[in-house]
């Protein structure tokens, strides 16, 4: 049986393993360097530089995403990344423009502490994620943000016998982050465990001055007493006090009731 050219063609073809056969170029691949991520240097024979690889544009840029992504992961804001100064509307109320102004101009100079006080849905949250985020997108700084209770429960888990951390490594992470942020103190569970570590953390911020945002809904007199005298130090920190009622009620007729 005679069998055309084509036909045998195709069957070659498809009895050709899919690894071995040729590769098509891929449409992604940088035209500069050819996907090799590199490139060297033009320069003469005895030069220093000679035969030098140095980065191209695309692999720079690629270990920049890289980088982003493991500092928005390592700052836990990944259940905020909406949270923005370009998402949060100051003109609802007279002090969320006080309080966004002085958000944003912490965001972009972080010196001392920011302590934000008001009631639940006031903001306080949205503007110290925006402080987070523009740490990491914009400054590329590592940021932690976490929810007081949570920050806690996130020491507790390296008891955990299966912990791939130390106790000692997660809370000198803790401690000495360039930025740390501290949503809703005050709510955590009053245990002397937990306010014990959680004022040496505020402790050994306050002594080395370390960028610190805190934000709180409660009474400051309700706050430990060591704390509250650090967190109320003027020549530290700056108080920003939000009277706003709660923004997800807004519209809604009758008095606002507080929910987080």
């Amino acid at each position: 049986m005679i069998k055309k050219v084509g036909d045998v063609a195709q069957q070659l073809q498809a009895r050709i393993p899919r690894n071995l056969a040729p590769k098509r170029e891929r449409e992604d691949v940088c035209p500069v360097c050819k996907g090799a991520g590199f490139l060297r240097m033009e320069a003469p024979v005895g030069d220093p530089n000679f035969g030098r690889l140095i980065p191209c544009n695309c692999r720079v840029a690629e270990t920049e995403s890289q980088m982003l992504r493991e500092l928005e992961m390592l700052s836990n804001m990944e259940a905020f990344a909406s949270k923005t100064f370009e998402t949060f509307d100051p003109g609802w109320h007279r002090s969320a423009r006080a309080a966004y102004e002085a958000a944003k101009e912490y965001a972009e100079h972080p010196v001392g502490w920011l302590l934000l006080v008001g009631p639940c849905g006031s903001g306080k949250t949205h503007l110290a994620a925006a402080i987070a985020n523009e740490s990491v997108r914009v400054h590329r700084t590592r940021s932690l943000f976490r929810i007081v209770p949570d920050l806690l429960d996130y020491l507790r888990e390296t008891f955990n016998p299966r912990s791939e951390v130390t106790y000692d490594e997660r809370f000198e992470a803790i401690r000495s982050v360039p930025l740390l942020v501290l949503d809703d103190l005050g709510t955590e569970n009053a245990t002397s465990w937990a306010r014990e570590k959680l004022f040496q953390i505020i402790n050994h911020r306050y002594n080395t001055q370390l960028p610190t945002v805190i934000t709180t809904n409660q009474d400051l007199e309700r706050i430990d007493e060591r704390i509250r005298s650090r967190a109320l130090d003027v020549s530290l920190v700056r108080y920003v006090q939000l009277d706003a009622p709660d923004y997800r009620r807004r519209g809604q007729s009758g008095p606002a009731r507080s929910r987080r």
